[in-house]
Protein backbone atom coordinates (compact mmCIF):
# COMPACT_ATOMS: atom_id res chain seq x y z
CA UNK A 1 0.00 0.00 0.00
CA UNK A 2 1.40 3.15 -1.07
CA UNK A 3 1.33 6.57 1.16
CA UNK A 4 1.72 10.18 -0.08
CA UNK A 5 3.56 13.21 1.80
CA UNK A 6 1.17 15.84 1.67
CA UNK A 7 3.48 18.67 0.32
CA UNK A 8 2.72 22.13 1.69
CA UNK A 9 0.47 24.56 -0.95
CA UNK A 10 2.39 26.59 -3.21
CA UNK A 11 2.57 30.42 -1.93
CA UNK A 12 0.75 32.71 -4.90
CA UNK A 13 3.08 34.55 -6.36
CA UNK A 14 2.47 38.45 -5.59
CA UNK A 15 4.04 39.72 -9.13
CA UNK A 16 3.44 37.66 -12.27
CA UNK A 17 4.16 38.19 -15.80
CA UNK A 18 0.60 38.20 -17.05
CA UNK A 19 0.32 41.85 -15.25
CA UNK A 20 4.02 42.77 -17.16
CA UNK A 21 5.98 41.74 -14.10
CA UNK A 22 9.16 39.71 -14.35
CA UNK A 23 9.97 37.17 -12.43
CA UNK A 24 13.76 38.19 -11.78
CA UNK A 25 15.22 41.38 -11.54
CA UNK A 26 16.17 43.72 -14.54
CA UNK A 27 19.27 46.22 -14.22
CA UNK A 28 17.99 49.64 -15.29
CA UNK A 29 20.52 51.95 -17.26
CA UNK A 30 20.42 55.28 -18.65
CA UNK A 31 19.06 56.43 -21.84
CA UNK A 32 21.91 58.93 -21.72
CA UNK A 33 25.19 58.65 -20.74
CA UNK A 34 26.40 60.96 -17.73
CA UNK A 35 29.04 61.48 -15.51
CA UNK A 36 29.33 60.26 -11.97
CA UNK A 37 30.37 63.01 -10.89
CA UNK A 38 26.83 64.47 -12.21
CA UNK A 39 24.67 61.61 -10.60
CA UNK A 40 26.45 62.00 -7.70
CA UNK A 41 25.72 66.11 -7.53
CA UNK A 42 22.33 65.98 -8.08
CA UNK A 43 21.63 62.61 -5.32
CA UNK A 44 23.50 64.84 -2.84
CA UNK A 45 21.29 68.12 -3.80
CA UNK A 46 17.82 66.32 -3.53
CA UNK A 47 19.33 64.65 -0.25
CA UNK A 48 20.96 68.15 0.96
CA UNK A 49 17.60 69.93 0.36
CA UNK A 50 15.80 68.78 3.61
CA UNK A 51 18.43 70.76 5.41
CA UNK A 52 18.90 73.70 2.60
CA UNK A 53 15.22 74.51 2.75
CA UNK A 54 14.85 74.98 6.39
CA UNK A 55 18.07 76.61 6.95
CA UNK A 56 17.34 79.47 4.43
CA UNK A 57 13.59 80.06 6.49
CA UNK A 58 15.44 80.33 9.14
CA UNK A 59 18.73 82.42 7.73
CA UNK A 60 17.15 85.75 8.11
CA UNK A 61 16.41 85.15 11.59
CA UNK A 62 19.66 84.14 12.39
CA UNK A 63 21.68 86.22 11.07
CA UNK A 64 19.95 89.80 12.04
CA UNK A 65 21.87 89.97 15.28
CA UNK A 66 24.66 90.04 13.21
CA UNK A 67 24.22 91.75 9.84
CA UNK A 68 22.97 94.91 8.69
CA UNK A 69 18.72 94.95 8.85
CA UNK A 70 18.20 95.54 4.93
CA UNK A 71 20.35 92.97 4.47
CA UNK A 72 18.71 89.94 7.00
CA UNK A 73 15.36 92.00 5.25
CA UNK A 74 16.44 91.05 1.59
CA UNK A 75 16.81 87.30 2.61
CA UNK A 76 13.87 87.13 4.64
CA UNK A 77 12.15 88.39 1.33
CA UNK A 78 13.94 86.33 -0.74
CA UNK A 79 13.03 83.20 1.74
CA UNK A 80 9.80 84.22 1.37
CA UNK A 81 9.39 83.93 -2.81
CA UNK A 82 11.47 80.44 -2.58
CA UNK A 83 8.81 79.45 -0.43
CA UNK A 84 5.86 80.52 -2.63
CA UNK A 85 5.97 81.04 -5.92
CA UNK A 86 4.57 79.01 -8.45
CA UNK A 87 6.22 76.01 -9.36
CA UNK A 88 5.88 74.32 -13.00
CA UNK A 89 6.51 70.45 -13.56
CA UNK A 90 9.17 69.79 -15.33
CA UNK A 91 9.20 66.68 -17.44
CA UNK A 92 13.11 66.94 -18.21
CA UNK A 93 14.08 66.80 -14.36
CA UNK A 94 12.29 62.92 -14.21
CA UNK A 95 14.64 62.34 -17.19
CA UNK A 96 17.99 63.35 -15.27
CA UNK A 97 17.01 61.22 -12.25
CA UNK A 98 17.87 58.45 -14.23
CA UNK A 99 21.60 59.34 -13.11
CA UNK A 100 20.47 57.66 -9.86
CA UNK A 101 20.41 54.15 -11.61
CA UNK A 102 24.14 53.98 -11.70
CA UNK A 103 24.86 55.26 -8.61
CA UNK A 104 22.54 53.01 -6.80
CA UNK A 105 23.08 50.50 -9.15
CA UNK A 106 19.03 50.27 -9.73
CA UNK A 107 17.38 47.18 -10.20
CA UNK A 108 13.24 46.61 -10.88
CA UNK A 109 10.73 44.09 -12.18
CA UNK A 110 8.86 46.14 -14.12
CA UNK A 111 8.70 45.50 -18.03
CA UNK A 112 7.45 47.22 -20.65
CA UNK A 113 4.05 45.05 -21.02
CA UNK A 114 2.81 47.15 -17.82
CA UNK A 115 2.77 49.99 -19.16
CA UNK A 116 1.25 48.62 -22.32
CA UNK A 117 -1.43 47.08 -19.71
CA UNK A 118 -2.01 50.31 -17.82
CA UNK A 119 -2.53 51.90 -21.63
CA UNK A 120 -4.53 48.92 -22.73
CA UNK A 121 -7.02 48.91 -19.89
CA UNK A 122 -6.64 52.88 -18.72
CA UNK A 123 -7.45 51.87 -15.07
CA UNK A 124 -7.02 54.74 -12.30
CA UNK A 125 -4.17 53.33 -10.06
CA UNK A 126 -2.71 53.95 -6.88
CA UNK A 127 0.82 53.27 -6.45
CA UNK A 128 1.61 52.79 -2.64
CA UNK A 129 5.59 52.72 -1.98
CA UNK A 130 7.16 51.06 0.91
CA UNK A 131 9.38 51.74 2.62
CA UNK A 132 9.42 55.88 3.04
CA UNK A 133 12.74 55.72 4.59
CA UNK A 134 14.55 59.19 6.30
CA UNK A 135 14.54 60.71 2.80
CA UNK A 136 12.88 59.08 0.21
CA UNK A 137 15.03 58.97 -2.61
CA UNK A 138 13.50 56.35 -4.49
CA UNK A 139 10.46 58.72 -5.64
CA UNK A 140 12.78 60.69 -7.85
CA UNK A 141 13.79 56.54 -9.88
CA UNK A 142 10.14 56.28 -10.11
CA UNK A 143 9.50 59.31 -11.48
CA UNK A 144 12.48 58.51 -13.58
CA UNK A 145 11.74 55.02 -14.37
CA UNK A 146 7.82 56.13 -15.59
CA UNK A 147 9.48 59.03 -17.72
CA UNK A 148 11.63 56.09 -19.21
CA UNK A 149 9.19 53.19 -19.76
CA UNK A 150 6.08 53.62 -17.70
CA UNK A 151 4.35 56.90 -19.37
CA UNK A 152 1.09 55.42 -18.37
CA UNK A 153 1.48 54.95 -14.91
CA UNK A 154 2.92 58.41 -13.88
CA UNK A 155 0.93 60.72 -12.25
CA UNK A 156 0.39 63.37 -8.88
CA UNK A 157 2.66 62.06 -6.37
CA UNK A 158 1.84 63.06 -2.44
CA UNK A 159 3.84 64.88 0.30
CA UNK A 160 3.81 66.69 3.55
CA UNK A 161 2.15 70.32 2.99
CA UNK A 162 5.73 71.01 5.47
CA UNK A 163 8.06 69.77 2.05
CA UNK A 164 6.27 72.45 0.05
CA UNK A 165 7.04 75.61 1.29
CA UNK A 166 10.71 74.58 1.95
CA UNK A 167 12.81 76.30 -0.55
CA UNK A 168 15.18 73.83 -2.95
CA UNK A 169 13.00 71.22 -1.83
CA UNK A 170 10.22 72.42 -2.87
CA UNK A 171 11.10 73.19 -6.44
CA UNK A 172 12.72 69.90 -6.76
CA UNK A 173 9.07 67.91 -5.92
CA UNK A 174 7.10 70.56 -7.63
CA UNK A 175 9.61 69.48 -10.73
CA UNK A 176 8.17 65.74 -10.24
CA UNK A 177 4.60 67.23 -10.15
CA UNK A 178 4.26 66.18 -6.71
CA UNK A 179 1.51 68.31 -4.18
CA UNK A 180 -0.06 68.10 -1.05
CA UNK A 181 -1.56 64.85 0.35
CA UNK A 182 -4.38 66.10 1.81
CA UNK A 183 -7.54 64.09 1.18
CA UNK A 184 -9.57 67.01 -0.94
CA UNK A 185 -6.74 67.46 -3.46
CA UNK A 186 -5.81 63.98 -3.84
CA UNK A 187 -9.85 63.05 -4.72
CA UNK A 188 -10.01 66.05 -7.02
CA UNK A 189 -6.80 65.08 -8.90
CA UNK A 190 -7.89 61.15 -9.07
CA UNK A 191 -11.33 62.22 -10.14
CA UNK A 192 -11.37 65.40 -11.59
CA UNK A 193 -8.29 65.59 -13.34
CA UNK A 194 -7.68 61.30 -14.42
CA UNK A 195 -4.57 61.15 -12.64
CA UNK A 196 -2.89 58.39 -11.20
CA UNK A 197 -1.44 58.70 -7.75
CA UNK A 198 2.12 57.73 -5.97
CA UNK A 199 2.02 57.89 -2.20
CA UNK A 200 4.34 56.82 0.39
CA UNK A 201 1.96 55.56 3.01
CA UNK A 202 3.90 54.92 5.90
CA UNK A 203 4.42 58.80 6.03
CA UNK A 204 6.63 60.09 9.37
CA UNK A 205 5.96 56.46 11.15
CA UNK A 206 8.30 54.89 8.49
CA UNK A 207 10.92 57.78 8.64
CA UNK A 208 11.49 56.77 11.90
CA UNK A 209 11.65 53.22 11.59
CA UNK A 210 14.44 53.35 9.22
CA UNK A 211 17.41 51.95 10.52
CA UNK A 212 20.30 50.96 7.87
CA UNK A 213 21.78 47.26 8.19
CA UNK A 214 24.09 45.99 11.00
CA UNK A 215 27.11 43.98 9.36
CA UNK A 216 29.43 41.45 11.18
CA UNK A 217 33.02 41.21 9.95
CA UNK A 218 33.44 37.24 8.63
CA UNK A 219 37.41 36.34 8.67
CA UNK A 220 36.69 34.02 6.02
CA UNK A 221 34.95 36.20 3.99
CA UNK A 222 36.20 38.90 2.20
CA UNK A 223 33.24 41.39 2.94
CA UNK A 224 30.87 42.34 6.18
CA UNK A 225 27.85 39.91 5.90
CA UNK A 226 24.76 41.61 7.07
CA UNK A 227 22.92 40.41 10.34
CA UNK A 228 19.91 38.73 10.81
CA UNK A 229 17.25 42.05 10.00
CA UNK A 230 13.59 42.82 10.68
CA UNK A 231 12.17 45.76 8.56
CA UNK A 232 9.39 47.23 10.24
CA UNK A 233 6.98 49.34 7.70
CA UNK A 234 3.52 50.94 8.63
CA UNK A 235 1.53 49.78 5.80
CA UNK A 236 -2.15 49.08 7.56
CA UNK A 237 -3.32 52.54 6.62
CA UNK A 238 -6.95 52.73 6.78
CA UNK A 239 -7.18 55.69 4.55
CA UNK A 240 -5.71 54.81 1.94
CA UNK A 241 -7.50 51.98 1.59
CA UNK A 242 -10.81 54.40 1.69
CA UNK A 243 -9.56 56.18 -0.83
CA UNK A 244 -9.06 52.96 -3.38
CA UNK A 245 -12.55 51.87 -2.59
CA UNK A 246 -14.70 55.57 -2.89
CA UNK A 247 -12.33 56.21 -6.08
CA UNK A 248 -12.55 52.41 -7.72
CA UNK A 249 -9.10 52.61 -8.09
CA UNK A 250 -6.46 49.32 -7.91
CA UNK A 251 -3.53 49.57 -5.79
CA UNK A 252 -0.19 48.21 -7.06
CA UNK A 253 2.08 47.43 -3.80
CA UNK A 254 5.78 47.99 -4.62
CA UNK A 255 8.68 47.60 -2.18
CA UNK A 256 12.15 48.87 -2.60
CA UNK A 257 15.14 46.92 -1.31
CA UNK A 258 17.70 49.10 0.19
CA UNK A 259 15.77 51.93 0.36
CA UNK A 260 16.54 52.18 4.50
CA UNK A 261 20.08 51.50 3.91
CA UNK A 262 21.20 54.87 2.51
CA UNK A 263 21.16 56.80 5.41
CA UNK A 264 21.64 57.03 9.53
CA UNK A 265 19.22 59.39 11.67
CA UNK A 266 20.40 60.23 15.59
CA UNK A 267 16.75 59.18 16.75
CA UNK A 268 15.62 56.51 15.37
CA UNK A 269 12.65 54.58 16.93
CA UNK A 270 11.88 51.05 18.38
CA UNK A 271 8.53 49.94 17.59
CA UNK A 272 8.48 45.83 18.17
CA UNK A 273 10.85 44.66 15.65
CA UNK A 274 12.20 48.47 15.13
CA UNK A 275 14.30 47.08 11.73
CA UNK A 276 17.20 46.39 14.09
CA UNK A 277 19.29 43.48 14.12
CA UNK A 278 18.02 40.19 15.83
CA UNK A 279 20.98 40.77 18.06
CA UNK A 280 21.18 44.36 18.62
CA UNK A 281 22.32 45.38 22.02
CA UNK A 282 19.78 48.01 22.40
CA UNK A 283 16.64 45.45 22.20
CA UNK A 284 14.24 46.04 24.82
CA UNK A 285 15.87 48.75 26.59
CA UNK A 286 14.58 52.38 26.66
CA UNK A 287 17.30 54.97 25.57
CA UNK A 288 17.60 58.71 25.76
CA UNK A 289 18.18 58.04 22.22
CA UNK A 290 14.69 56.35 21.73
CA UNK A 291 12.64 58.95 24.00
CA UNK A 292 14.01 61.82 21.89
CA UNK A 293 13.15 59.95 18.28
CA UNK A 294 9.50 59.59 19.81
CA UNK A 295 9.35 62.92 21.14
CA UNK A 296 10.82 63.90 17.62
CA UNK A 297 7.66 62.08 15.65
CA UNK A 298 5.22 63.05 17.91
CA UNK A 299 6.38 66.95 17.24
CA UNK A 300 6.92 66.09 13.50
CA UNK A 301 2.67 64.92 13.23
CA UNK A 302 1.95 67.94 14.86
CA UNK A 303 4.10 70.08 11.76
CA UNK A 304 2.54 67.83 9.60
CA UNK A 305 6.54 67.05 8.49
CA UNK A 306 9.60 64.66 9.13
CA UNK A 307 11.28 66.52 11.72
CA UNK A 308 14.94 64.20 11.98
CA UNK A 309 18.50 64.78 12.37
CA UNK A 310 20.15 62.31 9.84
CA UNK A 311 23.59 61.76 7.95
CA UNK A 312 25.34 59.68 5.04
CA UNK A 313 28.68 59.45 4.22
CA UNK A 314 31.46 61.19 6.27
CA UNK A 315 28.30 62.17 8.64
CA UNK A 316 27.48 64.77 5.54
CA UNK A 317 24.18 64.74 3.77
CA UNK A 318 25.56 62.37 0.91
CA UNK A 319 23.92 59.14 0.81
CA UNK A 320 25.44 55.65 1.24
CA UNK A 321 24.90 53.68 -2.31
CA UNK A 322 23.45 50.49 -1.70
CA UNK A 323 21.55 48.50 -4.05
CA UNK A 324 17.98 49.61 -4.89
CA UNK A 325 15.39 47.44 -5.93
CA UNK A 326 12.09 48.56 -6.35
CA UNK A 327 9.33 45.41 -6.97
CA UNK A 328 5.91 46.03 -8.34
CA UNK A 329 3.34 43.82 -7.59
CA UNK A 330 -0.02 42.16 -9.44
CA UNK A 331 -2.32 45.79 -8.71
CA UNK A 332 -5.42 44.63 -5.85
CA UNK A 333 -8.87 45.67 -6.86
CA UNK A 334 -10.66 47.43 -4.24
CA UNK A 335 -13.68 45.56 -4.68
CA UNK A 336 -13.00 41.69 -4.96
CA UNK A 337 -15.36 40.58 -7.19
CA UNK A 338 -13.14 42.21 -9.86
CA UNK A 339 -10.08 39.73 -8.74
CA UNK A 340 -9.21 37.48 -11.05
CA UNK A 341 -11.04 38.05 -13.87
CA UNK A 342 -9.76 38.33 -17.60
CA UNK A 343 -10.04 41.37 -19.59
CA UNK A 344 -13.47 40.42 -21.36
CA UNK A 345 -14.97 39.83 -18.44
CA UNK A 346 -13.68 42.42 -16.02
CA UNK A 347 -14.73 45.29 -18.56
CA UNK A 348 -18.38 44.71 -17.89
CA UNK A 349 -17.28 45.17 -14.13
CA UNK A 350 -15.63 48.57 -14.37
CA UNK A 351 -17.14 52.04 -15.02
CA UNK A 352 -15.83 55.12 -16.11
CA UNK A 353 -14.29 57.38 -13.42
CA UNK A 354 -16.57 60.45 -12.01
CA UNK A 355 -15.00 62.91 -14.28
CA UNK A 356 -12.42 61.42 -17.40
CA UNK A 357 -11.92 58.72 -19.37
CA UNK A 358 -9.92 56.43 -16.84
CA UNK A 359 -11.98 53.34 -15.86
CA UNK A 360 -12.35 52.37 -12.23
CA UNK A 361 -13.83 49.16 -10.48
CA UNK A 362 -17.08 49.91 -8.61
CA UNK A 363 -16.77 52.77 -6.47
CA UNK A 364 -18.08 52.21 -2.72
CA UNK A 365 -18.85 55.73 -1.26
CA UNK A 366 -19.04 54.82 2.54
CA UNK A 367 -17.48 51.96 2.83
CA UNK A 368 -18.01 49.82 5.84
CA UNK A 369 -15.59 48.45 8.12
CA UNK A 370 -15.68 45.00 6.42
CA UNK A 371 -14.47 46.46 3.16
CA UNK A 372 -11.68 48.30 4.81
CA UNK A 373 -10.45 45.36 7.03
CA UNK A 374 -11.04 42.89 3.53
CA UNK A 375 -8.93 45.29 1.25
CA UNK A 376 -6.44 45.75 3.88
CA UNK A 377 -5.79 42.05 4.68
CA UNK A 378 -5.22 41.40 0.78
CA UNK A 379 -2.91 44.52 0.59
CA UNK A 380 -0.71 43.40 3.56
CA UNK A 381 -0.48 40.02 1.95
CA UNK A 382 0.18 41.21 -0.92
CA UNK A 383 2.89 42.95 0.54
CA UNK A 384 4.54 39.96 2.53
CA UNK A 385 3.97 38.02 -0.63
CA UNK A 386 6.21 40.37 -2.59
CA UNK A 387 9.19 40.63 -0.17
CA UNK A 388 9.34 37.24 0.44
CA UNK A 389 9.15 36.97 -3.51
CA UNK A 390 12.17 38.81 -4.33
CA UNK A 391 14.48 39.35 -1.23
CA UNK A 392 16.98 36.48 -2.05
CA UNK A 393 17.83 38.09 -5.44
CA UNK A 394 17.41 41.66 -3.69
CA UNK A 395 20.31 41.00 -1.41
CA UNK A 396 17.92 40.33 1.57
CA UNK A 397 17.83 37.01 1.98
CA UNK A 398 18.21 36.83 6.15
CA UNK A 399 15.57 39.75 6.35
CA UNK A 400 12.30 39.59 7.54
CA UNK A 401 9.29 41.74 7.30
CA UNK A 402 7.00 42.84 10.18
CA UNK A 403 3.64 45.01 9.30
CA UNK A 404 2.05 46.98 12.07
Amino acid sequence: MCTSTKLPKPTKLAATAEHGLSPNLIKAHADHPHSTFAAWSLITLCTASFYIGPLLLLAPFMLYPFVHPQTAGMLFCTSIFLAFHPVSPWPKFRRCCQMFYKVFNFHHNMTPALDEIAARENRLSIVACHPHAIIPLHGFIWAAICDQMLPHMYGYGCTTDGALVLPVLRHLLRYLGVGTAKRNEILTEMQTRDQNTFILPGGVAEIFLSHRREHQHQQSQPYDKPLPNTQTIKAKRYGLMKLALETGAVIYPVFVFGASDMLDQLTPVEKKGGSRSSNSKDDGKVTIRNLVGNMMETLSRKVQGGLTLFYGQYYLPIPHAPQLSMVCGNPIYPVEENENRNDTSMSSTMMKNVKGSKMTCRRVENPTTEQVEDLMERYVDALERLFEQYKEEAGYPNETLEII
